[in-house]
């Protein structure tokens, strides 16, 4: 069961090309996003938890760092050997659905579509959230270069937030790569050497834990930290109860170490060729660095016993630690020394707090709190002020003017930088599961740009920012979007259609399809287990997400079906009058199944075009795209010329009844050639029917009958002359729509230039005969060279009277070229 389900042939190449792929990205000039350009266009947030993971999981534990370490340990297991190969499977199957919700609709069975609601539903819940808890955290990280704007944090947050919307729709999500791929690659660099330090650091200096409690205390006193959670007791003091506790506890809040994985399978119709190994080395190196980064920050923040400080990322203080003692003058817990000017100032330091509390009272402002003294008399709270300001003096003349100063500011600006970058993810990701919904029908289309829903998610997200205000409280409500997602991805993979097998060539039931539905069992074993933790440890949060998941769902099911009653299928593929530009529809169901039967008869367009089987017609691409866009309501930019066919793969369809309705459309190519040459002929017939009468002359018998005949022998030489016959009799002259006429009049003007070319000697005849220089019983036979000499046709002229026949068509021999020689 542990069997390798990917043809030998094809991973071997697929690995010969791994190289490249690494790199390749359109910062570089690929085709498409290399496995690092994926991770850092898409998935930022995946690696800018680091900024984060460590002190959700120790305020989970409740301070205890055993407990914390333990429970990221289980997580990670569960991640590596159950996540990992569920997702990997999944982008395999289906590298361009993008995201759990489309993989149910394009591998899943029908009895598990309903997940496909739910998972975008809960995805664009996660995407707010990413972008609330990274704005937040990227204005927490800026405290580390310019504490004095602590009071400023949440304005801070929210032009964080703006700033990154802002560029993604000024740009666009393509666009903005190569700056994702930039600060990514800094960041993952710089992360991978510093945390190296930093675990070297706290296994050789446990003694550095002293500068732990001065850096907290200072934080504290400026504001930076809210909340300092410490663990109350000895952990051998603790009950099994207790334990398992606080142990579960951790490893619900320590989940969100893994955010931002579910997104990287969503940017897979971007990855370069071929697209499953660029997303499946991208789960793997995503996976170690986020389980390598968690574990090293935990071991040093229990070396160095640095608690939970909910404002201030445990990483930080580990750097902090490092710039001071490694990078730094070195400190040592004498240099600590409290002077007089120190005391004079905590004095002024108290006074100020209070006369500050004296104002708000004469304001009358409401609920105005006392100094918190923390249980200290007023002399003892003076001289715990007087200490903190000989540490942070003593820290300073340790930091200032070394490489540690310069490595704090680096750190500080590339995490900040990076939680910036998260955002991208959770804009990107959420309006990429927006504009599928949208291209199943299930939201309005404007989702289809993904403009408006990073704007969208903006919006949402500016409104909460305010209210939520700290990482602590969102992170409750966050898990439950990418555990979700993991449920839902394992889940598919599990119980793929086995149509879906076969498309892979992998035959159902052979060791490779218990291979694969293996990956996916483990996978459920991990996320079931995880959802299970977060649903008990996580209650209080359950009802908004049930709540805002059903309401968005609800929502989605109003749109696709035009009301909250489901949608007839016959309803659903309602095809619209001819010529129809702006087209309403009942409701989005219809909306879906038209825009992909558009993509099916573009593509296929696209298709003869490319195979130059338009090329017969003489007449450029443009106006035949034009033709066919106006019969049968087909977007323009939907077809692909210039050498875009080979460029761009077609993006399956979302879900197997619109894939139906997109190989319908798709296979009626040969329907599309003959209604081209439909209006081809149109064309050409209209020029016969306006200039025949110049050649009509029934005393030399050229009745109308007999110069129609000859034209058509003339402009169609390679067609049979009685299908051409019938056909020009049942054309009937009408003014052509525009559109129509365009082309029409493209092989109308042909035939007016052909004319003369292929018609001289045979008018040369009926001039003659207009002036009687042609005696009558003398028969003329022509013949008519086509294809560069390859093909004759043979047109017999009769210059008798009225009663003779008119030109016939015949069998061209030798003695037919020696008697025209003669």
């Amino acid at each position: 069961m542990l069997r390798n389900y990917i043809a030998p042939e094809e991973r071997r190449e697929a690995d010969k090309q791994l190289p490249r792929l690494l790199l390749e990205g359109l910062l570089l000039g690929g085709s498409g996003l290399g496995v690092l350009a994926l991770i850092f266009e898409i998935a930022a947030d995946a690696f800018s938890v680091a900024a984060y993971q460590t002190l959700l999981a120790i305020h989970g534990a409740g301070g205890y760092h055993e407990i914390a370490i333990l429970a990221f340990i289980v997580l990670s297991i569960l991640l590596f050997f159950g996540i990992v190969p569920a997702y990997k499977a999944g982008a395999y199957l289906r590298p361009n659905a993008g995201g759990s919700g489309p993989l149910v609709e394009a591998i899943g069975p029908a009895r598990l579509r309903w997940l496909s609601w739910v998972g975008s539903s809960l995805f664009f819940i996660d995407a707010i959230l990413t972008i609330i808890i990274s704005s937040i955290s990227a204005s927490d990280a800026t405290m580390l270069l310019f504490p004095e704007l602590a009071q400023y944090r949440i304005v801070l947050a929210e032009f964080y937030a703006f700033f990154i919307m802002a560029v993604l729709v000024a740009l666009g999500p393509k666009r903005a790569v190569p700056i994702f791929l930039i600060g990514g690659g800094l960041f993952t660099i710089f992360t991978i050497f510093a945390l190296g330090a930093v675990g070297a650091a706290a296994a050789g200096n446990p003694g550095w834990s002293f500068l732990t409690e001065g850096i907290v205390r200072r934080l504290e006193a400026s504001g930076v930290v809210e909340h300092v959670i410490r663990a109350q007791q000895d952990l051998q003091a603790l009950g099994p109860v207790v334990f398992f506790q606080l142990f579960f506890r951790s490893m619900s809040s320590a989940m969100l170490g893994f955010s931002g994985y579910e997104v990287i399978p969503a940017s897979g119709k971007h990855a370069a060729r071929p697209k499953w190994k660029v997303i499946n080395t991208a789960l793997t190196l995503a996976a170690v660095f986020l389980i390598g980064t968690g574990v090293v920050q935990l071991f040093a923040a229990r070396q160095w016993n640095i608690p939970s400080t909910e404002g201030y990322s445990t990483l930080l203080i580990e750097y902090e630690i490092i710039a001071a003692e490694m990078l730094g003058r070195g400190m040592q817990q004498q240099d600590i020394v409290v002077t007089g000017e120190d005391l004079t100032s905590a004095r002024r330091l108290y006074d100020a707090r209070l006369a500050a509390l004296a104002s708000e009272e004469l304001l009358g402002e409401d609920e105005v709190e006392p100094l918190d003294l923390h249980g200290l008399t007023e002399e003892q709270y003076i001289a715990t002020l007087a200490s903190e300001l000989a540490f942070s003096r003593a820290i300073g003349n340790a930091i200032n003017g070394t490489a540690g100063e310069s490595f704090l500011f680096v750190a500080g600006v590339l995490l900040a930088i990076i939680l910036l970058m998260a955002q991208g993810g959770g804009y990107v990701g959420g309006a990429a599961v927006a504009a599928n919904s949208a291209r199943l029908g299930r939201l309005p289309g404007y989702f289809t740009d993904d403009r408006i829903g990073i704007a969208v998610i903006w919006g949402i997200s500016a409104v909460l920012i305010p209210v939520i205000r700290e990482v602590v409280v969102v992170e409750s409500y966050y898990a439950f979007g990418f555990v979700s997602a993991f449920v839902i991805t394992s889940t598919t993979v599990f119980f793929v259609r086995k149509d879906a097998l076969r498309d892979r060539g992998i035959e159902p039931g052979s060791p490779e399809a218990r291979s694969l539905r293996f990956a996916g069992l483990r996978g459920m074993i991990a996320s079931y287990f995880m959802l299970i933790v977060l649903v008990t440890q996580k209650t209080e949060a359950l009802i908004a997400i049930v709540f805002f998941g059903a309401l968005i769902t609800l929502y989605q099911f109003y749109i696709a079906n035009g009301g909250l009653k489901r949608l007839p299928e016959a309803l659903s593929k309602v095809r619209r009058e001819v010529g129809v530009r702006v087209i309403a529809y009942d409701a989005g169901l219809q909306r879906a199944h038209d825009q992909a039967r558009q993509r099916g008869i573009a593509d296929s367009l696209s298709t003869l075009i490319a195979e130059g089987r338009t090329g017969k017609f003489n007449t450029d691409p443009d106006r035949i795209v034009r033709l066919v866009s106006y019969l049968h309501n087909v977007d323009p930019e939907l077809f692909r010329l210039n050498g875009d066919l080979h460029v761009h793969d077609h993006i399956e369809e979302p879900s197997e009844e619109l894939e139906a309705t997109y190989n319908t459309a798709k296979s009626a190519g040969e329907d599309l050639l003959r209604e081209i040459e439909y209006y081809s002929h149109f064309g050409i017939f209209t020029f016969i029917h306006n200039y025949y009468l110049n050649w009509v002359a029934p005393e030399h018998g050229r009745s109308k009958e007999t110069v129609l005949q000859a034209m058509l022998h003339i402009l169609f030489p390679l067609t049979p002359h009685e299908q051409m016959w019938e056909e020009y009799c049942a054309f009937q002259p009408r003014i052509l729509p525009e559109a129509i006429w365009q082309f029409s009049r493209e092989r109308y003007r042909w035939a007016k230039d052909q004319w003369p070319n292929l018609s001289d000697r045979i008018t040369t005849i009926w001039t003659l005969q207009d002036f009687g220089l042609v005696p009558a019983e003398l028969d003329v036979k022509m013949v008519i060279a086509v294809a560069e000499g390859r093909q004759f046709k043979m047109v017999k002229i009769h210059t008798g009277g009225p009663d003779d026949d008119g030109p016939t068509e015949q069998p061209h021999t030798q003695a037919d070229d020696d008697k025209i020689d003669k």
